[in-house]
């Protein structure tokens, strides 16, 4: 990759370790993969505070954070294990600025049309993973974005299934069904040496996909973001270990055999997590906050007419498995129009006039002053609240 995607790919990450820190300690599973080409598009389309706060939640500047997002989500649908699409579908009277819409593909924008068609865009673009769109779309909604991906791989050297036996073994007071496999490639089990070392083995996929497990004795936000650090070289990787080193859940150490060959031996559950997320509900996680404000519009990019935020979901799945692990999230914005109210900061003199009464009338054409016709009310449609008969016969 070039130091630009580099770059891009480290923001995104970035962004993942944030929103893991602030999952909390229950089982959740996030995809800041899913989000991040959202705010970024956003990003580029924002003005004021808005902008200021997006541009400081993805990492970039804000005036190539459309490209970048757009970037991205090509990156991630040219990948073999890896599928992405972008939606962005708008209502029929909200006006659109032409040099926002001609640099998205064509195929990703859409008309409003109703929930139905919403929900068959998600599990299309999720190959049925995710059958619903995060996000339920009230009449007053004028513009959505959303992201769907899906990851799949199957495993080089798939694990065994096995039975736990809770009498003995390394699955001792453990019971229900666990995956084990042996392989003898030693560096894919590491140490990684974060604020707390963490155990990092690698899964590898048969295409472009691997899976990191990562095993720390810290918080899970911090455990993960030693697993993204390390990714970039921020957090160094102690692969090759030698006899005698330990670390959590690991144990290196030298025996006789009857046969040659090293040998890594993993021990793990199968696991399968769903997760929904609310982004409005910690708007100030994603850079949403001012965003959501509706005393002005924030993306005169997108629309001349003023939008504002009003919700953000995500929906993603996990699944680990003897044969392969698959993921899928869809991620959703939705904007609505703002009623700019009126500034009450200037002194004004009031003046009120009722046509109560017979009056005439002149229309004039306002460049030569002539009065094109003339003419005169002398019955009105109304009645006086003293008087019995209307004005008006």
């Amino acid at each position: 990759m070039g130091s630009t995607v580099d770059t891009h790919v480290a923001a995104v990450n970035e962004l993942t370790a944030r929103w893991a820190a602030a999952a909390g300690a229950d089982d959740f599973v996030v995809s800041g993969a899913g989000l991040w080409p959202l705010l970024g598009l956003l990003a580029g389309a924002a003005e004021g505070p808005a902008r200021d706060e997006l541009e400081a939640a993805i990492g970039v500047p804000a005036k190539s954070a459309h490209g970048a997002a757009l970037e991205l989500m090509r990156i991630m649908a040219e990948s073999e294990d890896l599928s992405a699409v972008l939606g962005a579908w708008f209502a029929e009277t909200l006006p659109l600025r032409r040099e926002w819409t001609d640099t998205v593909p064509p195929d990703t924008i859409g008309r409003l049309t109703g929930q139905d068609a919403l929900d068959a865009w998600a599990a299309r673009g999720t190959g049925g993973l995710i059958e619903r769109f995060p996000l339920r779309i009230a009449p007053d909604i004028r513009m959505v974005l959303a992201t769907a991906l899906v990851a799949r791989t199957r495993w080089r050297d798939p694990f065994d299934d096995t039975v736990l036996r809770p009498e003995s073994g390394p699955w001792r007071g453990l019971r229900g069904r666990g995956l084990v496999r042996s392989t003898g490639d030693l560096t894919a089990a590491a140490l990684l040496d974060g604020p707390d070392p963490v155990t990092r083995v690698v899964v590898t996929g048969t295409a472009d996909l691997d899976v990191h497990l990562l095993l720390g004795s810290s918080m899970p936000g911090s455990v993960l973001a030693t697993g993204l650090a390390a990714l970039t070289g921020r957090t160094p990787v102690r692969s090759a270990l030698p006899p005698g080193t330990t670390g959590p859940g690991l144990r290196v150490s030298q025996h006789h055999a009857p046969r040659p060959g090293d040998r890594l031996d993993i021990r793990m559950p199968p696991f399968e997590i769903r997760s929904s997320h609310n982004l409005c509900a910690t708007p100030e996680l994603f850079g949403l906050t001012a965003a959501m404000t509706t005393d002005r519009g924030h993306f005169p990019a997108v629309s001349p007419q003023e939008l504002a935020i009003a919700q953000g979901a995500q929906d993603v799945l996990a699944r680990f498995t003897a044969e392969g692990f698959e993921a899928a999230a869809v991620t959703a914005v939705s904007a609505r129009a703002v009623s700019m109210p009126l500034r009450a900061d200037h002194l004004v003199t009031q003046v009120d006039v009722v046509f109560d009464r017979p009056f005439g009338f002149l229309a004039v054409h306002r460049e030569t002053g002539l009065a094109v016709v003339a003419g005169w009310v002398a019955r009105l449609p109304i009645r006086r609240d003293d008087e019995q008969d209307p004005l008006f016969v």
